[in-house]
């Protein structure tokens, strides 16, 4: 019998919102990438890369503000899981503290959310009539798989949510806010502002040069007869992704997750 778990929000918190969740949060995740689902879910590359058209590649519009997505909190993460993910945040913003552990001995969970939130879109037409005018190169054993074998799907990214600033806010066992240790974060590098809240250490917003790209919009591109489609896919946890490692000593081989809170029950898909 199967048994109903927990939806993972590590890769579903952004769904309700209609975007799918980039696991590891990073820069060079663009409109017009491709990301594969086969045994994993992974970025490809960008599709200019496979796809000869005779009509160039559309560019993104302007960056929008994202309303809906901004200032959005995660539940409470466990301490360990959370440091993880500011870690690999921070590297993605261009630095390293080792000293994260120390700055938040107090605490015993982490909460999240991303402020300055942008959209950055290519409209489904102009990417149909880029694809309509090109030709696949087939003979890549990768688009071989992806795109011809049937056994595997292809997305291309339409929008993707980006943001420089996550903000943290550190709480004890009882859910009550505590005190980091500013003085240890000194190794911050300077491009990333630190900023604690009015009402004190327990709340920090990390701010840095660059927005990185933490969420996602795809369809999915398809053969009908001799034509290529692109169908709307549905925001959905089998979608999430990770993009390549960024290096950093807090780090392992293993992607680390953002979990925001969903309060739903549904079957979990590990990807």
């Amino acid at each position: 019998m199967n048994v109903a778990k927990k939806r993972d929000p590590s890769v579903t918190y952004l769904n309700k919102l209609g975007y799918n969740v980039v696991k590891l949060p990073r820069t060079g995740i663009e409109p017009m990438d491709v990301i594969g689902r086969d045994q994993t879910m992974q970025w490809l590359g960008p599709i200019d890369s496979i796809w000869t058209s005779a009509i160039p590649k559309p560019h993104p519009g302007p960056p929008k503000p994202a309303t809906t997505v901004n200032g959005q909190r995660t539940d409470a993460l466990d301490l360990s899981l959370g440091l993880s993910i500011l870690a690999n945040t921070l590297a993605a913003f261009g630095v390293t503290v080792p000293s994260l552990d120390v700055a938040y001995k107090s605490a015993h969970t982490v909460q999240f959310s991303y402020s300055n939130v942008t959209i950055i879109e290519v409209p489904p037409f102009s990417a149909g009539s880029y694809l309509a005018k090109g030709e696949l190169q087939s003979a890549n054993p990768t688009v071989k798989n992806y795109f011809l074998s049937g056994r595997a799907t292809a997305y291309l990214i339409v929008q993707v949510l980006k943001s420089n600033s996550i903000t943290v806010t550190a709480s004890d066992s009882h859910g009550v806010g505590v005190d980091i240790d500013l003085a240890a974060l000194h190794d911050v590098d300077a491009k990333v502002g630190i900023k604690p809240s009015k009402s004190g250490n327990s709340t920090i917003s990390f701010t840095g040069p660059d927005a990185i790209t933490f969420g996602f919009a795809v369809q999915q591109i398809t053969r009908d007869g001799d034509s290529w489609v692109l169908h709307g896919a549905a925001p959905s946890g089998d979608i999430a992704f990770s993009g390549p490692s960024i290096g950093g000593p807090q780090q392992s081989s293993a992607p680390r997750p953002t979990i925001f809170e969903t309060g739903a029950i549904d079957c979990r898909l590990d990807i």
